[in-house]
């Protein structure tokens, strides 16, 4: 009887054994279906990727383009500012400062008769304060 209680307690083994290795198989089918979901996500992942690094490739193109237009535009409004500038020294402002100098001039010039006129009166003033101090 001995032999029969071995060959249950075998076959029950066996049965165990074959139970965990269905489960296992049962896992690593899970775990294919998985990988190939996360495989199918980095692929869809890359090619979005790879869109996205050409867009922004064309976009530098494009904002590269646009800053070299920009540059080429103020370097040409700089060229038309400074000679508008120079002609508008000349034109303008050099006439302007010259015709304030000799308004200046003009006027320092009054100032110093108005200082003589001036100084002629105080000379008569004092003239005829000393004839008063004579008189008395």
């Amino acid at each position: 009887m001995q032999d029969n209680g071995t060959v249950q307690q075998l076959s029950k083994a066996l049965n165990q054994l074959l139970d965990a290795y269905e489960k296992l198989q049962e896992e690593v089918e899970i775990l294919t279906e998985e990988v190939e979901i996360l495989k199918e996500e980095i692929d869809d992942l890359e090619l979005k990727n790879n869109t996205l690094d050409s867009k922004l490739g064309a976009l530098n193109d494009t904002s590269n383009f646009h800053s070299t237009e920009m540059d080429t535009m103020l370097g040409r409004i700089e060229n038309i500012l400074g000679t508008a500038e120079e002609k508008i020294k000349e034109e303008v402002i050099t006439p302007a400062i010259e015709e304030t100098k000799d308004k200046n001039k003009e006027n320092k010039e009054n100032v110093f008769y108005q200082k003589k006129d001036e100084d002629k009166e105080i000379n008569l003033g004092r003239m005829q304060s000393l004839l008063n101090g004579f008189n008395n």
